[in-house]
């Protein structure tokens, strides 16, 4: 990932970063300026006007949701762009993955160690912003965005560009049996060590599987490969210290560019 020292710091993707036509962000710990960088603190909504001047975005335009670990996906448009701006008691309810083809309209998941999915397809000018934590990637939030971008908006699997955000790795993702259950189907992702006391998943591993399963070629899919509770001063992580911090990760297709 390409890291961006502005008044807001934030990282993005190199394979979005060459396509043209889209906008996006995956925040960062790192305060530059700033005394909090967390877009769920009392300095929340600021926090959020910041990035939006740092990144580009219209604040008022800025969607989020209610991310209750559903299967649930919302299709944004002009009726309800704007919810959760600023605000958590607005957002659009228990939804953990967000569709659009509006320009200017940002859509943002918030991941504290649940991995961040980005999807832009720029034939149809569309994007996705996905909360996969461990029960939505076990059942296929990914997979399923991307046939929700079919049937809204023409998507053609293959042509769609995905980007993995920062999460829990399998390094330090430690498991009960019964959620490794939940994964018996990638027994590639369960891994095993003399020195653990419990299997250990690798969401990353997973969700890329659904993507292929889908239809992106490997080639499509970017994974930035960085463990959050490894990396604390970096990336916010719930179960390195229990943060309530939480790294925003947003794309928007550019109003211009349509």
């Amino acid at each position: 990932m390409n890291f961006h020292a502005a008044d807001f710091p934030y990282y993005t993707f190199g394979s979005l970063d060459r396509c043209g036509g889209v906008r996006h962000f995956v925040t960062s710990c790192r305060q530059g300026a700033l005394g909090d960088v967390n877009l769920r603190s009392t300095n929340g909504a600021e926090n959020r006007r910041r990035l939006a001047a740092s990144v580009g975005f219209n604040i008022e335009r800025l969607t989020t949701a209610e991310q209750t670990h559903s299967l649930n996906i919302a299709v944004v448009n002009e009726t309800n762009a704007g919810l959760g701006a600023l605000t958590i008691d607005s957002r659009i309810p228990n939804t953990d993955a967000l569709i659009t083809n509006q320009p200017g309209v940002c859509i943002m998941v918030l991941t504290a160690d649940c991995q961040s999915v980005l999807l832009y397809d720029a034939e149809n000018h569309a994007v996705a912003a996905i909360h996969a934590g461990w029960r939505g990637t076990a059942g296929g939030i990914v997979r399923l965005t991307v046939e929700a971008m079919q049937r809204e908006f023409g998507t053609e699997p293959s042509h769609l560009i995905a980007a993995l955000g920062p999460c829990i790795g399998s390094c330090c993702f430690e498991v009960g049996d019964d959620v490794a259950e939940q994964f018996s189907q990638w027994p590639e992702a369960i891994l095993h060590k003399p020195e653990w006391a419990r299997p250990h998943i690798d969401l990353t591993a997973v969700n890329r599987q659904h993507l292929i399963s889908a239809g992106l070629p490997l080639e499509n899919i970017e994974a930035a490969q960085v463990c959050t509770k490894c990396h604390p001063d970096e990336f916010f992580s719930y179960r390195h210290n229990h943060t309530l911090g939480r790294i925003g990760t947003g794309v928007m297709v550019e109003e211009d560019f349509t």
